[in-house]
């Protein structure tokens, strides 16, 4: 059975949430909510609220405000028979075991014979919330948890009851991967399953350690977060995001139900966190938490909580030599070691938190009692639910097993029995087998098993793994990698996939050097991000030395090879991911087709730098936009395409990139992360297999003057209101003039050459002004755009 139609009960934020997912990836859906009878006002009113709120949320619930109207609102008293006609019921209600035991119950004579129901609870017993309900009832029933913001975060944990037919999991997981693009894991029905076990442990031994330490909110996000492989968030930001009364349920839920836990006294709400819940200080739904954001002199500033005083006071811009000394250092296992091995404030602390999780962690698959039947499941819920770089067994084989089991027992601490067992084995969790796959040690019967790998998912350094000759070429910037059946991938590898010389000479060679090597090309890569754009300390280097010659050369070879890119005569295939900005963008724009990862940001961004789009950008969108067609007038793709690139819009999602033309009309979308290069050879062995034809060149109709002298006075009336500053109407400007044609009339069409010509005229041109290198300079010390 496929699951084509979900019914959703309760419109809060997790159900709205799911809702709105669901309908990202096409699936409608009917959300159900309580009626309310107030005058003037429909029955279904929280239903219909719930998506009002998902569509203002900030990051958006949706992919575009389109997909809502997938969603469909009702009541529970009114609407419950319709979910007869649904293959799947998610319940997200309150978190009170009777409320949902009732809904369930009423659940057994609605639900269609073959129709899965699930509750995404955090943490209350699967076998609690369907007791006593028919067999054929529970044999269908499972937790579903997922993550908040369901759409960003990747963990989906399923949890059969006693009951549960294992065909009904592995249903379940086969949508969640290939329709919602979840990681998903499968756990115990043990309080809090996987990732808020071992998360919420350590957000309260956090704050234990803190007080009792003496340590402040701020240095213990400092110390907690990037360096240590977690994210920016850390512990505080995290739980500000996650809300602290969600926080203190989970912790108290645990407290309660997992007596023969060796560390429940943690789970002890303390005496602060109580008090911030019954203010009303819940975190970012609430504007306040342990950080708080204010407002002054137009400026906004953040605070932090002083648990001492209950006050707030101004953020500490916290820097630690220990950290720093680190940042440099790309092996996980080699910067971690540094950091706990020193004897300063941040190695201590830093220590007793990675101890105290691996720790608990180890204990929590003790055969006894598992939380899961797999180590991996374990690491990928951290990974997937809190953003860890490294799950906990994985961090253990990072450090080295035996230095860490040295470092407990010198402490005199115990080491747990699975530890012990690794340890005598082979002294890690995770190895390699005889033909090369990686394997991962099976807690409950002491054996070995290869991973398996996901269908359909693929990557870079699983192609590497085949040996020297899969490996085409290389240089410091890019890796062109054989991916079989006659498709190679193009990897680029410098930081943040910064386009650099040797990305471009990659690129022109990749394709030059195509005909009888291989079939097609791929441009992707296994990192977050596509890539940030160009190398912006060379850029800035070169144009305050001067270089003009060497910059339009380079900027010269770098719009040939996107011209190489599109006029090649095999097909090339963009797998875009993340951030795709500047230069990034524009490759992509070169593609023969885009494979997109549903999460892609992609935008002409150089406006921000004073600068505008060299490497064809501005060429690419007029054409998006109309420029080679009769169909508008001349002006039209001009105006749309400045409109877009003049304010530096990035799309927030790959549907979102299509609205605003980054994307054709037909570029296919993959919602799973891991799926997208293989989907993106796939694309590329269809388009060779189907006889791919290069495009024609097009021309472009341009408006010339008159098109221009529109645009600029729309840029001086911001100018006028303040809306923009004297440097950003001079980019606009030069912007304008490009988009426009330059010197071109509107009844001669122009070649793309001719708007690459001027691309780059304009380029130097603002290289060379003193405000657009101060904005350069800025954005590499602090990060931000700089308004001058």
């Amino acid at each position: 059975m496929e699951i084509r139609k979900v019914g959703v009960i309760g419109s809060g934020i997790m159900g709205a949430g799911i809702a709105a997912h669901l309908a990202n990836a096409g699936i409608p859906s009917l959300l159900l909510d309580l009626a309310q009878d107030a005058p003037g006002q429909p029955r279904d009113i929280l239903a219909r609220t719930g998506i009002e709120r998902a569509l203002k949320a900030r990051p958006a619930a949706f992919y575009t405000p389109r997909a809502a109207k997938l969603v469909t609102t009702g009541t529970i008293e009114d609407d419950l028979d319709k979910l007869a006609g649904v293959d799947w019921i998610v319940e997200v209600v309150v978190e009170r075991l009777d409320v949902k035991r009732d809904l369930f119950k009423r659940l057994v004579s609605v639900a269609g014979p073959e129709t899965i129901v699930s509750s995404n609870t955090s943490g209350l017993p699967a076998a609690d919330m369907v007791a006593g309900l028919p067999e054929d009832f529970r044999r269908r029933f499972l937790v579903t948890h997922f993550f908040n913001p369901v759409r960003y975060m990747k963990l989906l944990e399923l949890v059969p009851g006693p009951g549960t037919d294992p065909s009904v999991v592995e249903q379940m997981a086969r949508f969640g991967r290939s329709v919602l693009g979840k990681g998903v894991v499968v756990g115990k029905d043990t309080p809090n399953f996987i990732g808020n076990r071992i998360g919420v442990y350590g957000f309260m031994t956090a704050m234990r350690r803190m007080v009792d330490e003496g340590y402040t909110v701020d240095e213990v996000d400092t110390i907690l977060g990037p360096a240590l492989g977690r994210p920016k968030s850390a512990v505080f930001r995290t739980a500000d995001l996650a809300g602290l009364d969600t926080l203190l349920h989970v912790s108290r839920n645990l407290y309660e139900n997992a007596p023969d836990d060796e560390c429940r006294a943690v789970f002890a709400v303390p005496d602060f966190l109580q008090s911030m819940v019954d203010r009303g200080w819940l975190g970012e739904k609430t504007g306040q938490g342990f950080y708080k954001r204010v407002k002054s002199d137009g400026e906004s500033r953040i605070l932090t909580l002083d648990l001492a005083t209950m006050e707030y006071k101004s953020q500490e811009r916290l820097h630690f030599t220990t950290l720093d000394a680190v940042k440099d250092i790309g092996d996980q296992g080699e910067r971690l070691r540094r950091i706990v091995e020193g004897d300063d404030r941040v190695a201590r602390f830093a220590w007793e938190m990675l101890s105290d999780v691996l720790t608990y962690a180890a204990n929590r698959v003790n055969p006894a009692h598992p939380i899961a039947d797999r180590i991996d499941a374990v690491d990928n819920a951290m990974r997937w639910g809190f953003n860890w770089d490294l799950g906990p067994f994985q961090t253990w084989d990072a450090l080295g097993v035996p230095w860490v089991v040295d470092r407990l027992r010198a402490e005199q601490r115990e080491v747990p029995g699975i530890v012990v067992r690794v340890l005598a084995e082979s002294g890690s969790f995770y190895g390699q087998s005889q033909s090369g796959r990686q394997t991962v040690y099976v807690s409950s019967t002491g054996t070995r098993e290869e991973l398996a790998k996901p269908d359909g998912t693929l990557s870079v350094a699983e192609a590497k793994q085949r040996g020297p000759a899969a490996i085409l070429a290389s240089n410091r910037g890019a890796t062109l990698v054989d991916l079989g059946d006659g498709i190679a991938c193009l990897e680029f590898h410098t930081k943040l996939n910064t386009i650099d010389v040797d990305i471009i000479n990659m690129l022109t060679n990749a394709v030059a050097d195509a005909a009888g090597r291989y079939r097609a090309l791929v441009v992707g890569n296994d990192a977050p991000d596509f890539s940030v754009g160009a190398n912006v300390a060379i850029l800035l280097m070169a144009s305050r030395m001067r270089q003009w010659k060497d910059i339009d050369r380079q900027v010269k070879a770098l719009q040939d090879a996107h011209q190489q890119l599109k006029y090649s005569p095999i097909p090339v295939v963009m797998a875009a991911n993340g951030r795709t900005l500047g230069g990034g963008c524009e490759i992509m724009l070169h593609g023969s087709r885009v494979r997109a990862h549903a999460e892609l940001y992609c935008g002409l961004v150089e406006v921000g730098l004073g600068l505008i789009p060299a490497g064809g950008g501005c060429k690419e969108m007029l054409l998006r936009h109309g420029a080679a067609t009769a169909k508008t007038g001349p002006f039209a793709a001009a105006r749309a395409a400045f409109e877009i690139i003049a304010i530096a819009k990035v799309s927030t999602s790959a549907e979102e990139a299509r609205d605003m033309r980054f994307l054709r009309r037909d570029d296919p979308v993959s919602l799973d992360r891991e799926r997208l290069l293989a989907d993106a050879r796939a694309d590329a062995l269809a388009l060779a297999e189907a006889g791919y034809i290069p495009p024609e060149r097009p021309t472009l109709r341009l408006p010339g003057e008159g098109g221009r002298l529109v645009l600029e006075q729309q840029v001086d009336g911001f100018l006028a209101t303040g809306a923009i500053s004297d440097h950003d109407a001079i980019v606009a400007g030069k912007l304008a003039y490009v988009l426009t044609g330059g010197p071109a009339s509107p009844i001669v069409p122009v070649s793309e050459q001719d708007v690459l010509d001027l691309e780059r005229e304009a380029f130097l041109s603002l290289c060379g002004m003193p405000k657009t290198q101060a904005r350069m300079s800025a954005l590499l010390q602090t990060g931000k755009p700089l308004r001058n």
